[in-house]
């Protein structure tokens, strides 16, 4: 039994568990909130994932001390050879995602950047006074070094943020 959360939200209950008995993991880090814009949106982006495992039962001792189930997401390692980009607008986000060799079939980087912009298209619809933002970011970067066909080394970061600011000027001062 895997159900999707509330309807509207992108999290997911494992056998009757809460949300916060999952465990979601990037590359091997456990993130602790997993949706931007109270849950309608996850930190995920798609263009970034390399595979997912999803565990709902029976998982390996290294994962202990959850309950209902893991997610370990892991992101793309980049390509060793040649570079490819995407972008992409949406409506409410846009996407970018870069990924190739720093140096040829060594090592390699990606990166992935979303951003909504929701706060610069209500812009121009507001007093001058008034300014009122809500977006949201993420940023997913990953180094890969390949030292032998045994042995390498990954650099992952993550950061993601929802931000919300509302100032107006008092028509009294």
């Amino acid at each position: 039994g895997v159900q999707a959360g509330m309807t509207g939200t992108c999290g997911i209950n494992v056998r009757g568990g809460d949300p916060d008995q999952n465990l979601f993991l990037l590359d091997g880090m456990p993130l602790y909130n997993v949706n931007h814009v109270f849950g309608f949106m996850s930190v995920f982006q798609a263009e970034a994932i390399k595979h997912v495992d999803f565990y709902k039962s029976g998982f390996p001792a290294r994962f202990g001390g959850r309950l209902s189930s893991i997610v370990d997401v892991r992101t793309k390692d980049g390509d060793m050879k040649n570079y490819y980009g995407s972008f992409s607008i949406g409506l409410l986000t846009s996407h970018l995602n870069f990924e190739g060799p720093i140096v040829k079939d060594k090592t390699s980087f990606t990166i992935s950047a979303r951003r909504s912009y929701l706060d610069w298209l209500i812009m121009p619809f507001l007093k001058d006074d008034t300014k009122v933002g809500f977006g949201i970011y993420d940023l997913t970067a990953k180094l890969n070094h390949k030292f032998s066909d045994k042995c390498r080394f990954y650099f992952s970061i993550y950061n993601g943020r929802d931000f919300m600011k509302i100032s107006f000027k008092d028509e009294y001062e």
